[in-house]
C-alpha cells in the first residue's frame, strides 16, 4: 500500500490548477491509495455543492465549489480514477478561507472520527484546530487512518502542542492495539530534543517510518521560511507518517522538493510503501 501526505497551501500558490493535477497524476502514477492533506482550504463565500457524492463535510461547514481536495477527487475521476473524500473544518485561513484537513482513498471509508480541540474557540482563532479520521477495511482488516494539522510547539508565548496532542492520543485510535496511520502536518522538528517530537514518543508507542524505512529518499519537509515558520533558514522534518504497528516501510520517499518533481506547495509531500 502506498500512502502520501501533504500541507497543501492550497490556494495561496500560484497555478494552483495546474499544481491540482500535477498532484492527480503523481497519485495516479504512483497508485497510492491513501491521502492525507492539510490546510485544505475554500473560500468562505464560494457556493455550496448540494449533489456531492464523492466527498463528504464531517462538520457543519459544507463543502463548496472551490474546496481543494473537492477538486483534486474530481480531478482524478477525469482521469479515470475513482476516490473518496472526508473533509472537517478547523478555523478561519487568512481572513477569507475555510481551512480545514482531508482524507482521500480508494475505498469507501466504513467509519469516520472528528477530534476537535478548543472547540470552544471562535471560527476565527488559529488556536482551533480539528484532525479527521477515517477506517477502511484492507484485507478483511479495519484500519484507521488520520490526517492531522497540529499547532506549533508555542505560539504568542502559550504551549499549544502538548494539550493538542493530549487530547488527540485520548480520542484517536493510536494505543498499541490499534492497526493505524497517523500522518500529517505537526509543526514540531525532529530534531529539537524535549519538544513535539519527543512529546509524542514519551508519552506513546508510535513507529516514525522515517526510521522503518528499508529505502529512504530525502528526509526533509520544508527548507526556507514559510507561513508559521517566518524566522526558519533550514531543512526541517516536520510532517510525519506514523504507525501504530511496526510495519514494514519498503520505501520512504519525499516528494514535490523541487528536484525529480517541482514544487506545489511551501511543503513537500512524504509518501511511504508500506506492507499491511
Amino acid at each position: 500500500m502506498k500512502i502520501l501526505t501533504l500541507n497543501t497551501h492550497s490556494w495561496l500558490e500560484i497555478n494552483q490548477i495546474a499544481k491540482l493535477y500535477q498532484l492527480a497524476k503523481e497519485i495516479i502514477a504512483s497508485n497510492i491509495e491513501i491521502i492525507a492533506l492539510q490546510e485544505v482550504n475554500q473560500l468562505i463565500e464560494a457556493p455550496i455543492i448540494t449533489n456531492q457524492s464523492n466527498i463528504q463535510s464531517l462538520s457543519k461547514i459544507p463543502i463548496r465549489s472551490d474546496n481543494f481536495a473537492y477538486l483534486l477527487i474530481n480531478i482524478l475521476e477525469q482521469l479515470g480514477s475513482d476516490y473518496y473524500g472526508i473533509w472537517v473544518d478547523s478555523h478561519t485561513g487568512f481572513e477569507i478561507y475555510e481551512e480545514g484537513v482531508a482524507l482521500i482513498s480508494k475505498k469507501p471509508f466504513v467509519d469516520t472520527q472528528v477530534i476537535t480541540c478548543r472547540n470552544q474557540l471562535d471560527f476565527t482563532n488559529v488556536r482551533r484546530r480539528s484532525q479527521i479520521g477515517g477506517a477502511i477495511y484492507y484485507h478483511e482488516e479495519k484500519i484507521w487512518f488520520y490526517s492531522v494539522h497540529f499547532s506549533w510547539w508555542q505560539f504568542e508565548n502559550e504551549e499549544l502542542f502538548t494539550s493538542e496532542w493530549l487530547n488527540f492520543q485520548k480520542y484517536g485510535h493510536i494505543s498499541k492495539n490499534d492497526n493505524s496511520i497517523i500522518m500529517g502536518d505537526f509543526n514540531n522538528d525532529a530534531s529539537i530534543l524535549d519538544e513535539g517530537y519527543s512529546l509524542i514518543h514519551k508519552h506513546s508507542s508510535l513507529y516514525d517510518s522515517f526510521h522503518q524505512a528499508q529505502t529512504k529518499y530525502g528526509e526533509h519537509t520544508i527548507s526556507k521560511k514559510i507561513d508559521g515558520w517566518e524566522n526558519n533558514n533550514k531543512e526541517l522534518r516536520i510532517d510525519y507518517i506514523f504507525t501504530t504497528q511496526p510495519l514494514k516501510i519498503k520505501t520512504y520517499k519525499i516528494l514535490f522538493n523541487g528536484q525529480v518533481q517541482n514544487t506545489i506547495s511551501d511543503h513537500y509531500g512524504v509518501s511511504i510503501d508500506l506492507e499491511v
